[in-house]
Order: C-alpha cells, then sequence, then structure tokens
C-alpha cells in the first residue's frame, strides 16, 4: 500500500515545527539560566551586596512569594501566555523575581563551590534531558506513577529535614538533599518528553515560554540542591578552598550531644539554693 503524500508531508513538518520547538525552549532556558548566574556571581562576590542580601533576607523571601505567585498564574491563565508583549514581559519578571527569591540560599556558598556546583547542574541537566528524550518508555503515560513516587520522596524529605533540625544529625541533610535532586531529575526527563514530542503527552508548539521556564526552574532546583553535597564530594577527594559563608545548615548551633540534662553541672546560688539557670529541655 503506498504511503499517503499528504500524511508524509504532515509528519515532515511536524517534526521540523517540534525541532525548532525544542530548539527554542533549550535555548531560552539556557539564556534564563546565565541571567540569573551572572547576578548570582556579583551577589557572591560583592561583599556589600552580599552582606544586604543576608541582612535583608526578607526581601528575598518576598520577591520568591512574588515569582510563584506569578508562575502559578501563567500556568493556569492561558491568555498570559500567548499575548505577547505581555508574556515575555512576564517571564523577564518571573526570571528576576525567581533569581533574587533564592539570592539568602545563593549567597551562602564561595565562588568557587558555586562555580563547581554550576558546572555540575549543567551536565547533569544535560544528561538526563538526553536520556529522557531517547529512552523508549514514555514517561508521560505514568504521571500518577510519578506523583506517587514524588509524595513518597516528599514525605521521607521531610522526616530527613526533621531529624536535622530536631536531632542534629549531620548526615540527614545529605540524604535530604539526595531525595530532591532525584526527584527533580525524574521530572526533568518527563519535562523534557513533552518538550521534545513523539510521546503521549506534548506540549503547544506556540508554549515555548512555560516550557523554558519549566526547564529553568528544574535547574535553579537542582542548583540550589546540590551546594552541600558538592562540597562534601570535594572534601572526600582533598578539595580546598570550597566552603559555605554560613554553617548553620550542617552544624548543630547547639552543640548538644547528650539529650539529658546534667544537674549536678548547674549554676547555682549557694545562698539561696535557687538555680541561676531554668533548665532547659530539647
Amino acid at each position: 500500500m503506498a504511503d499517503d503524500p499528504n500524511h508524509t508531508s504532515r509528519l515532515f513538518q511536524y517534526r521540523q515545527d517540534r525541532s525548532r520547538f525544542a530548539c527554542i525552549v533549550y535555548t531560552l532556558a539556557v539564556i534564563f539560566f546565565a541571567l540569573s548566574i551572572s547576578q548570582w556571581i556579583l551577589m557572591i562576590a560583592l561583599d556589600g551586596l552580599r552582606h544586604f542580601i543576608t541582612d535583608f533576607y526578607y526581601a528575598s523571601v518576598i520577591a520568591l512569594l512574588i515569582s510563584m505567585l506569578m508562575v502559578t498564574a501563567f500556568v493556569f491563565f492561558e491568555n498570559l501566555r500567548f499575548a505577547t508583549p505581555i508574556n515575555w514581559l512576564i517571564t523577564i519578571i518571573i526570571v528576576l523575581m525567581t533569581t533574587w527569591g533564592i539570592s539568602r540560599a545563593i549567597v551562602e556558598p564561595s565562588l568557587v563551590l558555586f562555580g563547581f556546583t554550576v558546572l555540575f547542574v549543567a551536565a547533569l541537566s544535560l544528561i538526563f534531558i538526553i536520556i529522557g528524550v531517547f529512552i523508549r518508555h514514555d514517561l508521560t503515560l505514568d504521571v500518577v506513577i510519578l506523583f506517587v513516587a514524588a509524595v513518597i520522596f516528599f514525605i521521607t524529605s521531610v522526616f530527613f529535614v526533621m531529624l536535622q533540625l530536631l536531632a542534629g544529625v549531620k548526615l540527614a541533610i545529605y540524604i535530604y538533599t539526595a531525595i530532591i535532586i532525584i526527584t527533580v531529575l525524574m521530572f526533568l526527563m518527563y519535562h523534557a518528553q513533552t518538550i521534545n514530542g513523539y510521546r503521549y503527552a506534548e506540549m503547544r508548539l506556540n508554549d515555548y515560554l512555560l516550557a523554558a521556564l519549566i526547564i529553568y526552574h528544574d535547574m535553579t532546583l537542582l542548583l540550589i540542591m546540590s551546594f552541600y553535597l558538592m562540597a562534601k564530594i570535594i572534601s572526600l577527594f582533598g578539595g580546598s578552598g570550597l566552603h559555605l559563608y554560613g554553617e548553620s545548615c550542617c552544624k548543630n548551633s547547639t552543640n548538644a550531644t547528650n539529650r539529658s540534662i546534667d544537674f549536678e553541672h548547674w549554676p547555682i546560688n549557694h545562698t539561696t539554693g535557687d538555680s541561676n539557670v531554668a533548665p532547659i529541655y530539647l
């Protein structure tokens, strides 16, 4: 049976359009990420700017909340995504708000550690995007499975966060970080399949701004979650000069290694018999 020339022509046109769409999306995502990186480098390198961000951290929180609200509106209101130039304006504002929204976490690593982490995230993202594109299994058919896995990972990560905060277990933060990275990489492959097409679920060819923002946020999450892992890995190989400006996340600031209270060493007013320090129950 001869092939339908119209069908062949439409298929060829679809492949061209889909390839062009993927190129636009990944190019925009890289541009957005590079724009953020250039600002983060200035935040880390300039002491005055870093101290400003550290002192006025609530400004970062406000910027992040604005960014997330705008992303939510961008996802659910299609008119915002397709109305030029409003869609471009909103996209740029989202990128800028996200950049400054997570600046409080970004300024913690040293510039050297930041550079190594950026290279690590870029390589990791590229590898898993390629894996997502070329594997035969269609992840877009497994949305429910991905959602259930994400919920399980979320519950597990919350446990390890609380284990680190309440019990001071240093290893917990690394396990939590690894869980989040695995979750993000899982969805990065899913997003890559929806962008490159030829799957059950595909992104529309005119939705390149939303697709670019999704990849951008995936890479941003990988970046902020990779600092501690990279610092630990490099230190294991004898690296030096790689440090974090703040160590509150990985150290027990109370230095409480024993959960019990030693009553014998309390400061006691021997005149009245009263203790000068109230007991603290951890």
